[in-house]
């Protein structure tokens, strides 16, 4: 008999109809014990809250609101600690079902590999918002075909499912409590252990799009991870290499002096309903590169 845990951490996400799909296909599927624990890392909006809260309500479903904001890594730390299935399939709050037979494909590769991926898959979303715009831009790259060229490269927690020894002998680094880079370190700690992964088509999907402003302040969160755990995630961390190398060169210097000059039009148009990618990309390596120059010489001076 196949035990499957379906942990899905939130925060001012409604879950609630992410759950009731989820809740659907485990059901239908003959012979599988199962169950959905969603954990709420102290929304804020009480809405939310009281709509996640009837999740109570469906059966084998679980809603947990946390007391204390711990951060991403540990949130899904706690999730793995109140499972009870021997996989574990963690999926974020903000996606919905895109597959109709989403756990029916995982269901299916069990016992195949340790880790499986099941990728994501890009909704419709607002014209002029630049997360959509962003996703719609690079969707290719979440076919599973392409996953599967660079395996751990493309390795995300958003929709995977582990074999549940995996995660409790190799928990979340508690460190990484900003946005970004906890599963690029967890992938690398995965890899570096031997087991085995493999990328299926089961997408779950972008459907919510944050704001413009709400995205970029996530990507200079992002970035401040990256400068932060330097050491950590230089070898799997291409926009860090490159970033490395740029700051020795003319080129780095002018795109440091660029982004100096030019932040706030940049930024002005990030916001804006015409966000340009390539706007997008000089601010965010400008903003690495100055980031990267600051820690340098923070470190000299302490030395």
């Amino acid at each position: 008999m196949i035990r499957l845990s379906i942990l899905i951490p939130t925060y001012n996400d409604r879950c609630l109809t992410l759950v009731s799909e989820l809740a659907r296909q485990a059901e239908a599927i003959d012979g599988l014990q199962w169950e959905i624990v969603v954990a709420d890392d102290v929304s804020t909006d009480q809405d939310v809250v009281k709509e996640n809260r009837t999740i109570n309500h469906i059966v084998h479903c679980h809603y947990i609101f946390k007391s204390v904001n711990n951060g991403r890594a540990a949130i899904r730390n706690f999730l793995v600690s109140r499972a009870c299935g021997d996989w574990l399939l963690l999926i974020d709050g903000d996606l919905i079902v895109a597959n109709r037979q989403l756990l029916r494909h995982y269901v299916d590769i069990i016992g195949k590999a340790d880790i499986v991926c099941g990728g994501y898959r890009v909704m419709t979303g607002p014209k002029g918002n630049l997360r959509y715009t962003y996703e719609w831009h690079a969707r290719k790259l979440q076919r599973a075909d392409f996953r599967s060229r660079h395996p751990w490269e493309n390795f995300k927690v958003s929709n995977t499912l582990f074999r549940r020894e995996v995660l409790e002998q190799h928990p979340f680094d508690q460190r990484f409590q900003k946005y970004g880079y906890e599963d690029v370190l967890l992938g690398t700690t995965l890899r570096e252990a031997g087991y085995t992964i493999r990328h299926i088509d089961a997408p779950v999907g972008f459907l919510r799009y944050e704001s413009n402003r709400s995205f970029v302040s996530k990507s200079v969160e992002a970035l401040d991870t990256l400068v932060d755990f330097h050491d950590e995630l230089y070898a799997v961390a291409p926009m860090l290499r490159l970033a490395d190398r740029l700051r020795q060169t003319l080129l780095g210097r002018l795109l440091r002096k660029l982004y100096q000059t030019c932040k706030l039009n940049w930024l002005n148009n990030l916001v804006s309903d015409k966000p340009s990618l390539l706007v997008f990309r000089l601010y965010k390596i400008g903003y690495l590169l100055n980031r990267l120059s600051h820690a340098s010489t923070s470190a000299k001076h302490e030395d």
